[in-house]
């Protein structure tokens, strides 16, 4: 059976869903952090959707979008509903490097101990600050954005009208009432 509005309907709805995930991406604010995943908008501009045989898959080709979107429970504290953990606390050297990329995105400047004062960024001070905070985020945990979930959430009911008229509309399209020598089909 051929469905031209409801497939027209899936594709609006899927394309509805996956900005939706991006504006979610892009508002969300945890503790002081306003802009909480979107240092380099990477992960935001690589969330896609798929359609085939009447299904719509979300996602994104990144290997850690699945960790921002549940959350990874750290080795000292739990994040509700993570199902990932960290095993260890010391970070590796890929974590330590990822964190120096994350500071030169996001322009983090370093403060001396004692004074407060800003201080020079070398690669002996930016690779220890990096290691802190990579150790910090392993204690800590990552707690989970869940922004398809919130996305789904908020587009289903508004297209479930529309996507069942389609669906009717298609529906309606493919009877046809035969009276003698006659059939009529309805456009």
């Amino acid at each position: 059976m051929k469905t031209p509005d409801f497939d027209k309907a899936l594709r609006d709805f899927a394309e509805e869903v996956n900005l939706a995930a991006k504006r979610e991406l892009g508002v969300r604010k945890i503790g002081k952090n306003r802009s909480y995943g979107v240092a380099s908008r990477t992960l935001q501009k690589s969330l896609e959707y798929s359609i085939g045989n009447g299904r719509v898959q979300f996602g994104s080709p990144l290997p850690y979008a699945t960790f921002l979107h549940w959350g990874v429970n750290g080795t000292q504290q739990k994040q509700p509903g993570a199902p990932y953990s960290y095993r260890y606390e010391n970070p590796s050297k890929s974590h330590v490097e990822a964190v120096k990329n994350w500071m030169k995105v996001k322009p983090v400047r370093l403060r001396e101990k004692g004074t407060g004062r800003f201080r020079r960024k070398t690669e002996a001070a930016l690779n220890s600050a990096a290691y802190v905070i990579a150790r910090s985020v392993k204690r800590r945990g990552i707690t989970g954005l869940r922004y398809y979930t919130v996305a789904l959430e908020t587009m289903v009911p508004r297209a479930s009208e529309t996507m069942g008229e389609a669906l009717v509309n298609d529906l309606v399209k493919q009877f046809g009432f035969k009276a003698g020598p006659i059939t009529i089909k309805i456009k």
